[in-house]
């Protein structure tokens, strides 16, 4: 399966970006105006987010930083972007939401951003494949990058030491004879006036079971479970 996750390198520090200042008597063009409209997405989204952090907006600024739509064919008015730019000796990666009323989200690290999109976007949740969209798009998107982490469907997307010693072979066997039958791809289940969806992860070292409530209107309450604190994957830093 395709990772859900790309490691970080580096720690978030602030990034010099050449003119990104602007005067202070310059006006940002208010959404639905002729200029507002003129104007690029990247330039929208930076806009809009130096109002929420004024790091995120210079990164979005910078023309090497990549904005990648993210698909959510269940989300109306929004756009999701994944913002990553390679740089040295900082990289940046994080995820931001762009409505097309100019309302700019961080959602790396806010689940509550999460939220307040999904219910400004109208979110109808009404079936268990929607859930589960719902339940694995949250954690795609709201998660962190000090560590590395990544969804899996099945022991076999651990991605194990390259090289182990015989106690980390021992212990990768009874790993996998463990939980062979209990990972799996997402799956929900109707609960009360919603659902619990279970999706497995490795975070760093430790695998994670996510039981996931999605409400009908797209509000998602994440219940991680460390089930193994320390499995035999290669560090991360």
């Amino acid at each position: 399966m395709k990772r859900a996750a790309t490691l970080l390198v580096g720690a978030l520090l602030v990034l010099a970006v050449g003119g990104c200042t602007s005067g202070g008597d310059d006006q940002t063009p208010s959404p639905g105006t002729a200029a507002w409209e003129d104007m690029g997405v990247r330039e929208k989204l930076a806009a809009s987010l130096a109002e929420v952090n004024t790091i995120e907006a210079e990164v979005v600024e910078n023309p090497d930083t990549t904005l990648t739509p993210v698909e959510a064919t269940w989300l109306s008015d929004w756009q999701v972007f994944d913002v990553q730019l390679m740089a040295v000796p900082h990289s940046y990666r994080f995820y931001a939401a762009l409505s097309e009323k100019g309302t700019a989200l961080i959602l790396s690290g806010s689940p509550d951003s999460f939220v307040t999109m999904t219910r400004s976007a109208g979110v109808v949740v009404d079936d268990d494949s929607l859930a589960t969209d719902v339940a694995v798009f949250y954690l795609d998107v709201t998660r962190g990058f000090a560590r590395y982490s990544y969804r899996i469907d099945a022991v076999a997307d651990i991605d194990w030491l390259p090289e182990p010693d015989a106690d980390a072979q021992q212990q990768r066997a009874d790993l996998e004879a463990e939980y062979g039958d209990l990972v799996g791809p997402p799956a929900a289940e109707p609960a009360g006036a919603g659902w619990t969806v279970t999706v497995w992860m490795v975070d760093d070292r430790a695998l994670v079971r996510h039981l996931l409530t999605v409400g009908a209107d797209g509000a998602v309450e994440d219940r991680p479970e460390v089930v193994e604190a320390d499995i035999p994957v290669p560090w991360t830093f």
